[in-house]
């Protein structure tokens, strides 16, 4: 199943022009497409998806990206296709090392074809996010939606990815989400570090964007558990998009979540936003792993759950943390990736956070964003980023490049910025720095 290491080898960093001079990036694409391609098995098979409409080439709109590297098993990058329109005939899928002949990348099915076909309930039917823990396993949250209409239950699953196997599935109960519910973020929290025999220790917190809810998946005791707060609800002066000169409405609550680093005494920082928000907020992970508290009381607790009092400069989608403390967090209104150092300012929003990169054309809608561990060691960011505003505004066109994937070394990403944690208080973006080019693993 091996993904490409070989495309991912002596990345050239591209040049952009920013504000009429010419800089170098620091984020380098990966991959780019005009629009989706999928593994068929055959020419045959492909216009039978067509004609069947379980493949409308242009209609998938991908939205999270995450990395998985183990030396026997190869790279891979992961991809999800949520199919809140039809004709996405995967929704969980990795690239493969095959393009097209318009260039495209081409997905394959993961881990199978029958696991992604449409109206199987006991596979995966539409997934916004997934994210892979430290055990090896790929964490898969299935909305069980075929654009509004819940044809299966919502459920989380687990996937061995030494086996590329189901470990496990859980049906969230009925009464842990509503009609108009939707499951979109997951943020896995592996309690013991990963470590072969304490894996199972492990508790996925999940946004449900349009129910305004947080949900909590205890695997060890295979339980969950619902937490309301106002906090997750959206924030109406804060409904209005304006990105790339293109405008829509759209009124989602709580959508990023991030967790901090392990603190000495086994905590750590949930931080979440909603996307219609320049809020952030915070709870402690030992506030929301207590069973007992939110059985019987899904509002338990509201004042645990702090919104810093500093805003963002723009609404964010997806947000990542590092083991440093750096917070990652895409802007949508000024085309960039965002950062906050938490352990040098402990108060997020204004002054306080910076700007990692900016693009006009390659940073318009960061969706997915994840912290992993390179070959090396070394920490790389992965971003998949689309035009997503010209999906909700009727205007994306199958001849312009519509969606990236990008990587990078966090330490090269904030070098130079206030997030970096050997720049003291300095805050000196230096888009003209050169770095060297980015040697990811096979």
């Amino acid at each position: 199943m091996g993904l490409g290491g070989d495309r991912l080898l002596s990345i050239i960093i591209p040049l952009v022009v920013l504000g009429g001079c010419a800089s170098i990036d620091k984020l380098r694409v990966i991959y780019s497409w005009k629009a989706l391609e999928f593994a068929f098995p055959n020419a045959a098979a492909r216009k039978l998806a067509i004609q069947e409409g379980r493949f409308i080439p242009g209609a998938p709109i991908p939205i999270d990206v995450d990395f998985y590297h183990k030396a026997k098993q190869g790279s891979v990058v992961f991809i999800s296709i949520p199919r809140f329109q039809n004709g996405v005939p995967v929704t969980l899928g990795y690239v493969t090392n095959n393009v097209s002949a318009d260039g495209n990348p081409i997905i394959a099915p993961y881990p199978n074809w029958e696991l992604n076909r449409l109206g199987n309930c006991e596979g995966i039917i539409s997934v916004y996010r997934m994210q892979v823990d430290s055990c090896d396993r790929l964490w898969v949250l299935d909305t069980g939606k075929l654009g509004e209409r819940q044809i299966c239950p919502p459920k989380l699953l687990s996937f061995s990815l030494r086996t590329n196997t189901v470990l496990k599935q859980y049906p969230f109960p009925k009464d842990q989400y509503k009609d108009d519910s939707l499951f979109v973020t997951l943020a896995v929290d592996v309690r013991c570090g990963g470590t072969t025999d304490k894996c199972h220790e492990t508790f996925v917190y999940i946004a449900d964007v349009t129910g305004f809810a947080l949900l909590v998946y205890d695997h060890q005791n295979y339980r969950s558990w619902k937490i309301n707060n106002n906090l997750f609800y959206p924030y109406p002066s804060y409904g209005t998009f304006h990105i790339s000169g293109d405008t829509f409405d759209l009124m989602d609550g709580i959508i990023g979540l991030a967790l901090g680093p392990m603190k000495q005494d086994g905590d750590r920082i949930l931080y979440f936003h909603s996307l219609a928000s320049r809020v952030e907020s915070w709870v402690p992970t030992s506030v929301i792993r207590n069973y007992t508290l939110f059985r019987d009381n899904p509002d338990a607790e509201p004042r645990m759950f702090r919104p810093f009092a500093m805003e963002r400069s723009s609404q964010s989608v997806a947000q990542a943390m590092d083991k440093d403390g750096v917070l990652y967090f895409g802007l949508l209104s000024d085309l960039a990736i965002g950062c906050w150092n938490s352990i040098t300012y402990p108060e997020y929003g204004g002054t306080n956070t910076g700007i990692a990169d900016v693009n006009p054309q390659t940073l318009q809608f960061p969706s997915g964003l994840k912290i992993t561990n390179g070959k090396t060691g070394r920490q790389e960011i992965w971003i998949l980023t689309s035009s997503f505003q010209k999906y909700m505004t009727g205007s994306m066109h199958p001849n312009e490049t519509n969606f990236w994937i990008q990587a990078a070394y966090t330490s090269e990403l904030i070098h130079d910025t206030k997030c970096d944690p050997n720049n003291g208080n300095n805050f000196n973006i230096s888009h003209n720095r050169g770095y060297l080019p980015l040697q990811f693993a096979k």
